[in-house]
């Protein structure tokens, strides 16, 4: 049986936007991705690259929950949209996995074309 929401998943990625916007990106690093496709300093250079942007302002979840299970393994996409002093509307996906011992990020994508988001995604 699968719910409709997923709680957890959920949780993971509010505190990835509070201590994104709190700019805590070490803690990020260190507790909520999953270290399997990015390495510390890719995500240091995209954290770089957000901080450029300015202040993120009415970050709204777009999407309802994409789960994927294979192979024992959970994989989540939410969806959001947010403003930013630099650009009006940006959008982005949280690609999110559960190797069997909670949820951590996998990917995050952030543009401002919404095809370029869902096209980086399509393959999770």
């Amino acid at each position: 049986m699968v719910s409709c929401s997923n709680d957890e998943a959920e949780k993971i990625a509010d505190e990835f936007h509070t201590r994104l916007v709190s700019e805590d990106y070490d803690y990020i690093i260190e507790n909520l991705t999953d270290g399997t496709t990015s390495s510390a300093e890719e995500w240091g250079d995209f954290f770089e690259i957000v901080r450029g942007w300015g202040k993120q302002n009415n970050r709204i979840n777009t999407s309802n929950y994409n789960f994927k299970t294979t192979n024992g393994v959970t994989t989540v996409k939410l969806s959001y949209t947010f403003e930013t002093d630099e650009f009006d509307l940006m959008y982005e996906r949280l690609i999110l996995i559960d190797r069997g011992d909670g949820y951590k990020l996998l990917t995050v994508i952030m543009d401002t074309d919404e095809s370029v988001v869902i096209e980086g995604t399509k393959n999770f």
